[in-house]
């Protein structure tokens, strides 16, 4: 019998005997209730205090649900038990308003994403919000759209979360929540970030910014200010990213370490390792993202491995495995110590001796499970540590292996251009030399690792992933041709046939060797386009042959 079955016949049982007002509880939930605006920290602790809740009658029970769930919203903790939200949901269906089943309904919804179970949690969403919509309840109605949304993220379904959080944006300019209105903004530009739409994802970020900085909220316009942030970094606008990163400093002084991690990461691209290091030394304060602490472990192996320092990037990849192990197992202490309230919770309402044992064999059995996990864990870790201690191995005698091999065509390339100069000079037939030299070059095309990268680029293709090169790319592989075919080079730049930019790419992949769709996939075009492009680009190089590899020509007309 699963925990939360059991939970639920408990709280059945504590229905049943629970039917007298409880003073003291009563005096704190109205002391709490008092306090949820002023000092929501103060008003969570009296209402954790509150001794077995469950014990109190449905409308107390319910009250206490709805108010610990309120401070525990504003204070950033879990929400009250599935179980429990279930059974106030119950009484406010049969006593309370529209609005609190609204809300009632989203917090079971938040507790039922806590527990990773998304349909269930999906279900309670829509019923609040069809509450919410059915009675005009937008504010509500917004915040139910942006959980909904949370819950699409967490899940991977990018449109759906959009979709949610541009529908809670309605919601919120319906009923004026300007505060609110911005954050959806924010959420709705950060999903255009991920899909690559840059400029939509700025324009809405400076909607939000403009209508936080109207209202003179520091906290607001620090979150926005970072989104900024990040959004000018990946259009490559550095100057502007880092004036993002600091206005959101200047304003938020509570919790710097994720922007600090952020900067320091934009140095690190930008290959300004000092800089680099200088503000990830600052990403030691607490935060409220347990991962930045252990992220910037990683971000200083990532700078001293390229700054060279061996010693310094093995110092601090060690730190950030040991800074991992110890949050997995933080986690694993959390959930051990949510399983023994639970158990507590259970035993002290079914009252039943029986029942009580059946629970700790539960338990032990939980925790056992629990070690066998965790030994489980650590032997697999290991056994990934030693696998990557040995593709490093590897990885270092490829490379050694490589350059001596690069050595050898290198010396062998030499002699044969000095014996075909030779035998140019004395006006001797060279076609043999030319054609050693040719298969040589393309020998050690097919060894560089941009070679191996766009074969690798174009065997995995997957479904709304974009695969054709950038501009960056682009780059690298004109100046790979150009540094092993000279020649070929100087003929291209002077594009005496007037080949186009297109027809210039056609030219530069077809050294690769590539089939048409594998050049579709490169380029973003269709197959029956790159057909096209092929044929154009024959004719222009040698309009009186049909059928010749394009290289072949190109070699031959830049030699």
């Amino acid at each position: 019998m699963c925990m939360k079955n059991i939970c639920l016949y408990v709280f059945l049982s504590v229905l049943f005997f629970s039917c007298k007002t409880d003073p003291e509880a009563a005096e704190r939930m109205d002391l709490a209730e008092t306090l949820l605006t002023s000092d929501p920290d103060s008003a969570y602790a009296i209402l954790a205090k509150i001794d077995l809740p469950d014990k109190l009658n449905e409308r107390q029970f319910a009250r206490w649900c709805m108010l610990y769930c309120r401070a525990a919203d504003k204070t950033y903790n879990d929400m009250a038990y599935t179980e429990q939200l279930d059974r106030a949901l119950a009484w406010y269906k049969r006593h309370g308003s529209t609005e609190q089943q609204a809300w009632i309904g989203l917090y079971l919804g938040r507790s039922y994403v806590e527990d990773k179970l998304f349909i269930p949690a999906t279900k309670a969403y829509s019923d609040a919000l069809e509450l919410a919509k059915k009675k005009y309840l937008y504010n509500v109605a917004g915040y139910i759209c942006s959980y909904t949304a949370d819950l699409y993220t967490y899940t991977g379904q990018r449109s759906e979360e959009r979709r949610k959080f541009e529908e809670a944006a309605e919601f919120f300019k319906l009923v004026e929540n300007e505060r609110s209105y911005a954050f959806a903004l924010r959420d709705v530009s950060r999903t255009w970030v991920f899909d690559d739409s840059l400029s939509l994802a700025l324009d809405l970020m400076l909607k939000a910014d403009s209508i936080v900085t109207a209202m003179n909220d520091s906290v607001g316009m620090a979150s926005i200010a970072n989104g900024m942030g990040n959004i000018y970094d990946l259009m490559g606008d550095m100057e502007k990213s880092k004036a993002g990163f600091f206005k959101s400093l200047d304003l938020d002084a509570v919790d710097q370490a994720p922007t600090y991690l952020s900067l320091a990461t934009l140095y690190y691209n930008e290959s300004i390792l000092d800089s680099a290091r200088y503000y990830l030394a600052k990403v030691t304060a607490p935060t409220f993202n347990s991962y930045t602490l252990m992220d910037r472990y990683y971000l200083g192996y990532l700078i001293e491995k390229e700054a060279g320092d061996v010693e310094k990037a093995l110092s601090y990849l060690e730190q950030y495995r040991e800074k991992k192990d110890s949050l997995y197992n933080e986690q694993k202490q959390v959930d051990i110590i949510d399983a023994e309230k639970r158990h507590n919770l259970v035993a002290f309402a079914r009252e039943n001796n029986e029942l009580i044992a059946e629970k700790r064999l539960v338990f032990a059995f939980a925790i056992i499970i629990g070690l066998l996990l965790i030994v489980w864990h650590q032997i697999r870790d290991r056994k990934r540590l030693l696998e990557i201690n040995r593709q490093q191995q590897y990885l270092e005698a490829e490379k050694k292996r490589h350059k001596e091999q690069e050595t050898e065509w290198e010396d062998h390339l030499q002699k044969l251009m000095e014996e075909m100069e030779r035998k140019a000079v004395a006006h001797e037939d060279t076609s043999g030399y030319k054609k050693e030299i040719i298969a040589l070059k393309f020998e050690k095309l097919k060894k560089s690792s941009l070679y191996k990268a766009i074969k690798e680029q174009c065997r995995i293709t997957e479904s709304g992933t974009e695969q054709k090169l950038d501009n960056e790319e682009w780059k690298n592989l004109f100046h790979l041709i150009d540094s092993l075919f000279p020649n070929v080079s100087f003929f291209m730049k002077e594009n005496t046939l007037g080949l186009t930019k297109t027809e210039t790419k056609i030219c530069y992949l077809s050294f690769f060797k590539l089939r048409l769709s594998e050049e579709a996939i490169l380029l973003g075009v269709s197959p029956d386009s790159v057909n096209k492009f092929r044929s154009r680009t024959r004719r222009k190089l040698c309009p009186d042959q049909k059928g010749c590899d394009i290289n072949e020509m190109i070699i031959q007309a830049g030699w």
